[in-house]
């Protein structure tokens, strides 16, 4: 179903339109789309995975509109449609790696005496990213080793780097997530076993000259 997810992500980030009838476009083209594939489809499974992405599409609209209606100020198609990528690349990450309450960081790094505060202490120090997401701050689940039951240590160097220049704690979250040049099309997250390549790789990504 590699086909599906990559349909799925690429609606989804299309799925910004900032005028009634490009909702309305919008959701013409999805059903459309449903009844020239399904016939096609090969089994059950693939009408039912595509209708969740049609599903997934319509609660995209019902979310932006009301919020991008609240916003005085023109929002750009450009703009918009930036917005919903990021948020699926914040739920993809979600869906792989978890986004951890203070609590299941606490649980995940055995603590004895599972607490709220071991999170926040960590991320005071520059050990641990964290991020706002609805519901308050979460800690993407990447940064924990769960077989040694602790903070990777190179979560530290990534932090420094990254905020030497000038990139936030959210912009790191999602560049370990993402493909890189520096990393021969690798995502960071999947090369965690060599930390200092990771490290190297966030420094010249983060300080390139355009």
């Amino acid at each position: 179903m590699n086909e599906l997810f990559v349909l799925n992500r690429s609606i989804t980030a299309m799925a910004a339109p900032s005028t009634a009838a490009e909702t309305e476009d919008l959701r013409d083209l999805i059903t459309d789309l449903q009844n020239r594939i399904a016939p096609l489809a090969a089994s059950p499974s693939f009408v039912r995975s595509l209708t969740t992405i049609a599903e997934n599409m319509e609660q995209s609209i019902a979310a932006l509109g009301p919020a991008l209606a609240d916003i005085e100020t023109p929002v750009s198609p450009q703009l918009a449609r930036s917005v919903a990528a990021t948020e699926s690349a914040w739920r993809e990450l979600e869906a792989e790696f978890g986004l951890l309450s203070s609590l299941q960081v606490s649980e995940l790094v055995g603590s004895k005496s599972p607490n709220r505060s071991y999170a926040s202490e960590q991320h005071a120090k520059g050990r641990l990213i964290a991020v706002k997401r609805p519901g308050g701050l979460r800690y993407p689940g990447f940064q924990i080793d769960r077989s040694e039951h602790t903070i990777r240590p190179v979560m530290a160097d990534l932090i420094r780097v990254a905020g030497d220049a000038g990139r936030s704690e959210a912009s790191l979250a999602l560049w370990m997530t993402s493909r890189t040049g520096y990393l021969d099309g690798d995502r960071p997250v999947d090369q965690l076993s060599q930390p200092d390549k990771v490290v190297e790789a966030a420094r010249q990504s983060f300080n390139v000259q355009w």
